[in-house]
């Protein structure tokens, strides 16, 4: 059964201004980055080397162990690519529906009280 929404938002495409590979870090992703680490040093296992967050500068530089450490925590997706959503076919109505809503709309315009 598909899931019938009242309201569906329409949501702008990301500017390719959002991201830049050599902009610095802002504080909302080093702290994001603060706490990936936190939970490096509980998934590190013996023999393994801590990352070093203070060269973290760049937000190439964060991407990259943002999306390590997101593929250390969920192993299952970490291969697989996502292939994007598809535009939804628009409903084809008959001829017959069209008179219908054509001739209801009419009455309502109409309507003597």
């Amino acid at each position: 059964m598909k899931k019938k929404y009242k309201l569906v938002l329409k949501v702008p495409k990301t500017p390719k201004i959002a991201y830049n590979h050599g902009r610095f870090i802002s504080s909302l992703i080093e702290h994001q980055i603060k706490h990936f680490h936190d939970v490096e040093k509980a998934l590190l296992k013996a023999g393994q080397k801590l990352t070093d967050i203070s060269k973290i500068k760049t937000e190439l530089h964060a991407s990259k162990y943002l999306k390590r450490m997101t593929a250390l925590l969920h192993p299952q997706g970490a291969g697989k690519l996502r292939k994007a959503a598809q535009p939804k076919k628009t409903r084809n109505r008959t001829k017959a529906a069209k008179r219908k809503s054509k001739a209801k709309s009419k009455q309502g315009k109409w309507k003597r009280k």
